[in-house]
Order: C-alpha cells, then sequence, then structure tokens
C-alpha cells in the first residue's frame, strides 16, 4: 500500500515539474520572440550612424588668393585651396553654424541655382550672404561658368569659434576639418627688407685696461 502511495506521489511530482519546465520554456520563446519584434520596430535614425554618402557630383576647386566674405564684409583673404574630388566644402559663421555646400542632392539642403559663377561662390544661410571669391581664374576646375549648388545649415555648430572658418571634406557631420591656407611665397618685406644690420662701432665694444700707470 505504501509502495503505491509513493508511486502516486511521484508521478503527481513528476508531471507538475514537466508542467512547470514546459510553462518556463513557452515564456521564455515568447519574451524571445518580443525582443526580436522590439528590435525590428528600431528606427534607423536611432541606430549608430552611418558614414557620409558621397554626392554625384564632386567639386574640383583651385583658389588662389581668394577672399571671404561674411554679409558684405572681409573675413578671410589670400586663401590658397587646392581641392580635389571632394564632396563637400564648408563655411563657418560664428553665431550661426555651418554651412555645408555640395553640387548633388544634400539631406535637408536648399539649392541655390548658379551658386558657382566664373570666379566666385554666393549663397545666403539663415538669412546671411556668403561669397567666396578667387583672383584671376574660375573657382571651379572641371566645370566652366555657373553651376547649381546645395546648402545645408548645422546649427549644431556655433559655438566652435569666435572667427569665420572655411574648409572642405568629405563628410556632412561634424566635427569639420578646416585646413589652413597653403604656404606663400615670402613677400618682398620678409625677403628685400631682411638685411643684415651693421656691425657696432669699435667704440661701443668692450675695452680691456691698458698695462701701466695711467696717464695723468
Amino acid at each position: 500500500m505504501t509502495a503505491i502511495r509513493l508511486e502516486v506521489l511521484v508521478s503527481q511530482f513528476s508531471q507538475r515539474v514537466y508542467s512547470t519546465l514546459a510553462l518556463v520554456a513557452a515564456l521564455s520563446m515568447a519574451a524571445a520572440s518580443q525582443a526580436q519584434a522590439q528590435a525590428r520596430a528600431v528606427p534607423v535614425s536611432a541606430t549608430a550612424s552611418q558614414p557620409s554618402a558621397m554626392p554625384d557630383h564632386l567639386i574640383s576647386a583651385r583658389v588662389r588668393d581668394g577672399v571671404l566674405t561674411i554679409d558684405g564684409m572681409v573675413a578671410k583673404v589670400q586663401l590658397n585651396y587646392d581641392i580635389q574630388n571632394t564632396g563637400y566644402m564648408y563655411f563657418f559663421v560664428p553665431g550661426v553654424g555651418t554651412a555645408v555646400v555640395s553640387m548633388g542632392p544634400l539631406a535637408d539642403g536648399v539649392k541655390v541655382p548658379d551658386a558657382f559663377d566664373g570666379e566666385k561662390l554666393a549663397f545666403t544661410v539663415d538669412g546671411h550672404s556668403v561669397e567666396l571669391s578667387n583672383e584671376g581664374s574660375s573657382l571651379l576646375e572641371k566645370r566652366k561658368g555657373k553651376a547649381d549648388v546645395y546648402v545645408r545649415l548645422d546649427r549644431s555648430t556655433v559655438a566652435i569659434s569666435r572667427y569665420p572658418r572655411m574648409g572642405y571634406g568629405d563628410t556632412t557631420t561634424a566635427p569639420y576639418v578646416w585646413p589652413l591656407s597653403a604656404a606663400q611665397p615670402a613677400g618682398k618685406d620678409k625677403v628685400e627688407y631682411a638685411v643684415t644690420p651693421p656691425p657696432v662701432p669699435k667704440s661701443m665694444l668692450p675695452q680691456t685696461a691698458s698695462s701701466g700707470t695711467p696717464k695723468q
């Protein structure tokens, strides 16, 4: 009799353990399915940022003795850049942000017809006029005449500097590249007038004490 009860208890216990394990497995599978569904529902914007795609039309420009003006006021002079097959040009305006310029369609960008016009590039961003003028030759190397651009304003960079900047690179997000202007040959004030000073007069050179009794 005791053996029969023990067998019944063991059987009931086994059924309960089996039911519990089955329930745990079912809950685990449900949790995994929900996690996968949530992962698929994450928007693309929430994922890690991807490298900027290069536009269809790249910029090749030769800037020589360039002048950058903001609202008609001279901001930079003697700019010298060789820009070869670059995606974007950058123009930083203090307190406004960075204008990203592209010759191909740009996300959130505004099309500016005929922005490139021979020796100059001109556009308006957030109510401020920006102009880069070249000295004696067309800015664009591979295209002559006029060309459209797309301009996007990045306001996240309003405080990177107190002074305007110009640069270029292959990204549409900060940090941007602000290369220094090319080195210029030394001017007359650094060559012709950098003369060797004359020798110090002998009367001003230190004298050694002479031997003997000094004259009265």
